[in-house]
């Protein structure tokens, strides 16, 4: 369902391609009968994005928006040519594929990309789609001795702009298979690092355990026995290519179309760190019976971006647990416990370089987030709305969906302090305004302290706008421009924010518009752009289009191409 929802979430929020609706698409589409109706082309070569030749046997399709069995594919002929005839006035998307490339649509950039708009004195014919080659990083994974590292998980992550900020992220895992080897194929032109985390196969975790022990003279003493062998409690520590412990330290694999680059990686083992962790109930001497605890680790290899670990633990004292096999390093330490039947999580960041003891303070733990979500004039929606908090560091979503009342919690989930944005599913509701006891609330945006609960009250206001023009360059359309709708206070509404890509005929749309002031940029070649870093966006709002959205409202604007600046 959580999927689901994002899915939803990244068309609505974030500016996927909508319906027509501006002028130009609304005359391509215009209501003639099908028998009169005038049919047209969509014509052009497929061509290798780094030489330019043509490339034969790359299969394109096409789909109009709206239009009942519309799909069509082709195969180029041996000159790169492809045509689709008899066509209806429509929005076609136009995607090709090819052995040894990347699946693309046409001028694709991120998730957008630039329709064909077909219609009467349109331009669809003569286009040229380029095709970058695949590309590719592969490597092979050993121990100590040069032997290969079986079942180790190799992550592989991007740097570039993610929603308007230049960061690091995962962009995909694998496992190494028998022999060592890991491959990450179908790559983009991009700075790419590779990390591994793994596990001795022989690696043996000693083990603590506490004896409590009553002499005849009625003393007790308390005694703690380690049981294993040390030379074998050792841990791999994260590596990042070539032999980093974080993507600070590690060397960028800078990927060109076609490129098929190696980082093969070498673990050396180190001895395994133990750490003791008390709950503040057992320091305190209050009541740990029937509390169980388990914990959750990540290593932190970079602002924001974390890798697993698999460390082991046990529970060695009611409110103690001991958790091993981790090497140094930067960690979250989570640590879940349940009495009662009542789950609360404590979350703290450590730094360790050798073994440690630990009591977690409330200060960390988690509290219960729960709210209610409603409309302007009092009434819950109907359906009811799903509540999602995005973490701006980690980028982790937690969601839930309100009952009939517009009730909801987050009970169930352990939201750890930091700042949050809230995004609200359907994207036809806006958060009009937004409080909350327990944590500090700017705009959108949610700022978590630890060690308290949180009740957020929402209110909802129905009826998003539909932002629509057309992008100019010398008065004339421009295809392949990044347009951006800026909300008037950028900083603390990131959910305000939408994007588009100009289609054939310099249109564009932005739905799902929440009412308020806004400026609607088209920057040319700008997707490299930093554009949610503040002061970014700023140099472009003047050469921009000021719209104030209102409810249902439904707005049209030509907007002046800027180049990057």
């Amino acid at each position: 369902m959580l999927q689901a929802f994002l899915y939803l979430l990244l068309i609505g929020v974030w500016g996927q391609k909508q319906a027509p609706s501006s002028p130009a698409r609304a005359a391509a589409s215009a209501a003639t009968p099908a028998a009169e109706q005038k049919r047209f082309r969509i014509s052009g070569t497929v061509v290798d994005a780094m030489t330019g030749q043509p490339l034969a046997h790359a299969q394109v399709s096409i789909v109009a928006q709206g239009i009942r069995d519309s799909g069509q594919f082709t195969v180029t002929e041996e000159d790169g040519r492809f045509v689709f005839e008899n066509l209806a006035p429509g929005q076609y998307p136009l995607h090709a594929r090819r052995r040894g490339y990347l699946q693309q649509l046409y001028k694709e950039h991120d998730q957008f990309s630039t329709a064909i708009i077909v219609g009467p004195e349109l331009h669809s014919e003569d286009l040229r789609f380029e095709l970058r080659p695949d590309a590719s990083i592969s490597g092979q994974v050993l121990d100590e001795m040069s032997e290969p590292v079986r079942n180790a998980q190799v992550e592989l992550f991007r740097r570039g702009v993610s929603l308007g900020r230049r960061s690091d992220w995962l962009e995909n895992t694998v496992h190494s298979d028998d022999l060592g080897h890991f491959r990450f194929g179908h790559l983009e032109p991009a700075t790419y690092f590779v990390g591994v985390s793994a596990s001795p196969w022989y690696a043996q975790r000693m083990a603590h355990q506490r004896v409590t022990q009553t002499d005849s003279s009625g003393q007790t003493t308390v005694q703690e026995i380690a049981n294993g062998e040390p030379e074998l409690d050792v841990a791999y520590p994260v590596t990042f290519f070539p032999n980093a412990p974080d993507i600070s330290g590690a060397a960028p694999i800078t990927v060109h179309s076609g490129d098929a680059e190696t980082a093969d990686l070498r673990l050396q083992p180190v001895p395994s760190l133990h750490v003791i962790v008390r709950t503040a109930a057992a320091t305190s001497g209050d009541s740990t019976e029937n509390e169980n605890l388990w914990p959750q680790v990540t290593q932190l290899v970079a602002d924001g971006v974390q890798m697993s670990v698999q460390p082991s633990n046990q529970q060695i004292a009611p409110g103690v647990i001991e958790v091993s096999g981790l090497p140094p390093g930067r960690f979250n330490l989570r640590i879940n416990s349940n009495k009662n039947g009542e789950t609360m999580s404590h979350s703290q960041e450590v730094q360790l370089a050798g073994d440690a003891e630990m009591t977690l303070s409330d200060a960390n733990a988690s509290g219960a987030v729960s709210g209610i979500a409603k409309l302007e004039n009092g009434a819950a929606l109907a359906p009811p709305p799903t509540i999602m908090l995005r973490a701006r560091a980690s980028g982790e979503d937690f969601a839930t969906q309100a009952d009939q009342n517009g009730e909801f919690s987050l009970k169930d989930q352990t939201v750890p302090p930091g700042m949050y944005d809230v995004l609200i599913q359907p994207p036809a509701v806006a958060v009009k305004s937004m409080s909350a006891s327990g944590a500090k609330v700017s705009g959108r945006s949610l700022e978590i302290a630890g060690g308290q609960d949180v009740r957020l009250s929402i209110v909802l206001s129905e009826g998003t706008g539909r932002v629509t023009g057309v992008a100019l360059k010398d008065g004339k359309p421009m295809d392949g421009v990044m347009i951006v709708l800026v909300p008037d206070v950028p900083e603390h509404n990131l959910v305000l924010f939408r994007r588009d890509q100009s289609d054939s005929d310099g249109t564009f749309a932005l739905a799902g518009v929440h009412p308020g002031k806004y400026t609607v940029v088209a920057i040319e070649d700008g997707w490299e752009l930093e554009w949610l870093t503040p002061g970014v966006l700023e140099k472009y709002l003047a050469g921009g289009e000021v719209v104030r959205v209102t409810p249902n409202a439904k707005i049209e604007v030509k907007v002046k191409v800027q180049q990057p600046q």
